[in-house]
């Protein structure tokens, strides 16, 4: 009678899973900046295609944290905060798509307020990266985000004064849609860090 070698299953590294998220919103957000600057369509399409990378990574942490037993962060805390850094590259695509549907050409404001962003997801990545081995560190940057999200609140308060200023009511509505998504999307990446210092407690 022949036994077959019980082989252990590898382990899975959950926190490069969420560095690999992080890192693919770094990656969107800088996309839309740079297609606010250039408006160059071939960017637009790349924004697309980083969001679709970034469902994949999501639907694989999901995958192995329904075959894992045991997880370094309480697993419904890991579903939620995966779940919102997903949410984050969901509105770079949003935001596309809106520029695109209505035609709409970005102004300085819409620049500064992405370029923001950018700076925002950065630090995103950063407090992610640091979550396993440097605590510290992961809760200064995601500090940090949190009070970039006042500060992007503040630049789409004052986009939105400059975009009343116009008569074409058209155009108001067309700019006031991405504007509240860009505004979104500094308020999901607010509730993400959130999130990961309530991990950070727990650990």
């Amino acid at each position: 009678m022949k036994f077959k070698l019980f082989k252990p299953r590898r382990s899975v590294n959950f926190f490069d899973l969420l560095s690999e998220q992080a890192r693919l919103v770094v990656k969107g957000m800088k996309l839309l900046n740079e297609y606010c600057i250039t408006h160059d369509e071939s960017i637009a399409d790349e924004v697309i295609r980083t969001e679709t990378e970034g469902d994949m990574v999501r639907r694989i942490l999901i995958d192995e944290l329904n075959r894992t037993f045991i997880t370094p962060i309480d697993r419904e805390d890991l579903f939620r905060f995966s779940s919102q850094l997903d949410e984050i590259l969901d509105y770079a695509k949003t935001s596309v798509d809106e520029i695109r549907f209505f035609n709409v050409i970005p102004d300085d404001e819409m620049r500064s307020v992405t370029s923001a962003l950018v700076d925002m997801c950065e630090h995103v990545f950063l407090a992610v990266k640091n979550i396993g081995k440097h605590k510290i560190t992961a809760r200064d940057e995601a500090i940090y985000v949190k009070r970039m999200e006042n500060k992007v609140g503040d630049m789409t308060t004052r986009a939105l004064a400059v975009l009343f200023d116009d008569d074409d009511h058209k155009r108001i509505f067309k700019y006031r849609e991405i504007y509240r998504h860009l505004n979104q999307t500094a308020d999901i990446s607010d509730q993400a860090m959130d999130s990961l210092l309530d991990i950070l407690v727990k650990m």
